[in-house]
């Protein structure tokens, strides 16, 4: 298979050009070059772990692909610049893969395969930049997060049409212009106007078949916390996650950490003694966050009083201790 395109322009805008040849080893090298390319199609899919069709002939092809873009356009105005990307794929398996770009303004973000142990498949794809929220834009993921260093890691594809895990870590961000939050926030520590302040925020997930399934999610921040869980429906176009709103979260969450006290009131060492509440709902480019100030008492009794969002799963109990990259990655490995 050989094949050259000197203009490839699958969407409307695009400049490059693309070349594939195959090796006298059978491997499909792809080389493509150009200006501006729309990456949103490939990252709806890379998001939401979509695997190719089994039957497909492509899911069988071990490629060698070099990337070298002016710009890859994403979501909200967003793109990733300078981008030098190169991945390889043999037997199904993602063999090397290393992305050099920028987002924002001119912020860098890398991406590179680790954690490859002899006799081991369970390879992570890790990801850093230090703006958080162009990031989440770019991928149409949440668009009002202000800055925050991130570190995502991920596995990648492989031949089976199993759940793909996943670990987010994201330190010293805020959210912006989002009027429930603040006002769940008010009286708690102050922030700029019109923002709410967070130190870190942390959660697991798996992707399959176009669903992204998000659990055991916190977020810390001085005026205010959080418990996040639920799912990000991709072939669906909806989002629907609940949780609990802790205000005062510093003051608030100390108390649940004492045994005696966090047992006899509910709250998980995550949750604090008082909790609200909340779901969010609708599609990932407009999620409506709503808050059920019914439930400003102690999470463990406000499913009994209020049923008006479904959130008595996310409301559990949280004690797992907060794990690093490095340590996810290893029991991935062990579960190999």
């Amino acid at each position: 298979m050989n094949a050259s395109f000197p203009t490839y322009a699958p969407s409307e805008g695009d400049r490059t050009s693309l070349k594939a040849e195959r090796g006298g080893d059978g491997v499909v090298k792809v080389t493509m070059r150009g200006d501006v390319f729309d990456g949103r199609g490939f990252l709806k899919s890379a998001i939401s772990g979509k695997e190719a069709d089994a039957k497909s002939k492509i899911k069988n092809i071990d490629y060698d692909v070099d990337l070298k873009l002016g710009a890859v356009a994403g979501f909200n105005g967003e793109a990733l610049r300078s981008v030098d990307a190169k991945f390889s794929r043999r037997s199904g398996f993602i063999k090397t893969f290393t992305i050099n770009g920028k987002v924002g303004r001119d912020t860098p973000l890398t991406a590179d395969l680790r954690g490859r142990g002899q006799g081991q498949n369970r390879d992570v794809i890790v990801l850093q930049t230090n703006d958080a929220g162009a990031f989440f834009r770019f991928n149409d993921f949440y668009s009002k997060i202000v800055g925050g260093q991130l570190q995502l890691a991920l596995e990648p594809p492989t031949p089976e049409n199993n759940p793909k895990e996943g670990l987010i870590n994201v330190r010293d961000f805020s959210i912006k212009g989002e009027a429930s939050l603040e006002r769940v926030a008010a009286g708690g520590a102050p922030g700029s106007q019109g923002s709410v302040s967070f130190s870190a925020l942390r959660a697991e997930f798996t992707r399959q078949n176009g669903q992204l399934t998000i659990r055991d999610g916190v977020v810390k921040g001085p005026a205010i916390g959080a418990t996040i869980e639920g799912s990000i429906d991709s072939v669906a176009n909806q989002v629907r996650m609940s949780g609990t709103f802790v205000p005062m979260y510093g003051l608030n969450n100390m108390f649940g950490q004492i045994p005696i006290v966090g047992l006899f009131l509910g709250g998980g060492s995550n949750e604090g003694l008082i909790g609200v509440t909340y779901e969010v709902v609708g599609t990932p480019g407009a999620p409506v966050l709503r808050v059920n100030p019914i439930s400003a008492m102690a999470p463990a009794c406000s499913a009994r009083y209020s049923n008006s969002i479904p959130a008595s799963r996310a409301t559990r109990s949280n004690s797992r201790p907060t794990i690093d990259l490095a340590q996810w990655a290893g029991r991935l490995k062990r579960r190999g």
